[in-house]
């Protein structure tokens, strides 16, 4: 839901975590360090949708990760909405400005685990990620969710098989390569599919989407060595961003890590949300 940040007047999303009476106090301990360190200090990547605070839903018991507002919705919906008119270069920097912005997650140390079309969002026609680290709280024998499952088509394909075959930095590389056939295409994969059974089967075979025509060969070559089935044979970010380097999306084009002073809240405004909202 949308909401207004009180002391800045800004929209944010509050992004409720339900079933949070499930989840072990030193995971959620953890849980909550862990956006302190990731979301809080003053240099950040603009490719990241910030955290601006955690609050709890005194009727619901459930948290509520107060979240920066995207004004362009996420990229399923915007590709729906302007694929026509993206060209190619639109849509190779699209896909560039995912990898720049995982490039600044995986030199964090933080896997995303959940990299997908609808966890991937537009704020002034320029790509944002937002939903990394909520996943690892599903996977700890917990019944947390935030709405969205793990989408098939984006999954490790060892994992779709194996829940206990460990995620990885190529884990986030295998659904970085299936958003860059998504931007390519303007569709979601497997769009018709309605066996997920049989399409995990399939995936995990092999299986994988047809080249869209007209596709640029370089472009090609890298998405499918980033959904390679072996994890080993997959290039690592700093790879794919050299890669897109040679197709005119270096360092010049990247974005420095910038300060933005109405978000940046201190550890004390941080931790009390509840009084600072007001629901829209």
């Amino acid at each position: 839901m949308r909401a207004i940040w009180i002391k800045t007047h800004d929209y944010v999303i509050c992004k409720r975590l339900v079933n949070t009476a499930d989840i072990k106090n030193n995971l959620l301990d953890a849980f909550i360090h862990e956006l302190k360190i990731h979301y809080l200090h003053a240099n950040y990547s603009r490719r990241i949708i910030r955290c601006l605070g955690i609050s709890l839903d005194p009727k619901e018991n459930d948290y509520l990760l107060i979240m920066q507002y995207a004004n362009g919705g996420d990229l399923r919906n915007y590709l729906k909405d302007n694929f026509e008119n993206l060209t190619w270069d639109d849509k190779k920097n699209l896909a560039f400005q995912i990898a720049d912005g995982l490039n600044y997650l995986h030199n964090e140390g933080i896997l995303h685990r959940d990299l997908h079309s609808k966890n991937i969002l537009i704020h002034e026609h320029n790509v944002k990620i937002t939903d990394f680290g909520i996943s690892k709280i599903q996977d700890q024998n917990s019944t947390v969710y935030t709405g969205n499952f793990g989408m098939i088509p984006y999954m490790e394909p060892k994992r779709i098989i194996d829940q206990n075959f460990p995620y990885t930095k190529p884990s986030d590389i295998y659904s970085f390569g299936v958003l860059m056939w998504e931007i390519s295409s303007g569709c979601p994969p497997f769009k018709d599919s309605n066996n997920d059974i049989a399409l995990a089967f399939n995936i995990n075979e092999g299986v994988r989407e047809a080249t869209i025509p007209d596709t640029p060969k370089e472009y090609e070559e890298l998405y499918k060595t980033c959904w390679d089935k072996d994890p080993e044979q997959r290039p690592t970010i700093n790879e794919v961003l050299n890669k897109f380097e040679k197709m005119g999306f270096g360092i010049n084009a990247r974005d420095k890590p910038i300060k933005e002073t109405n978000e940046n809240l201190t550890s004390d405004e941080w931790q009390t949300c509840n009084d600072s909202l007001e629901i829209i």
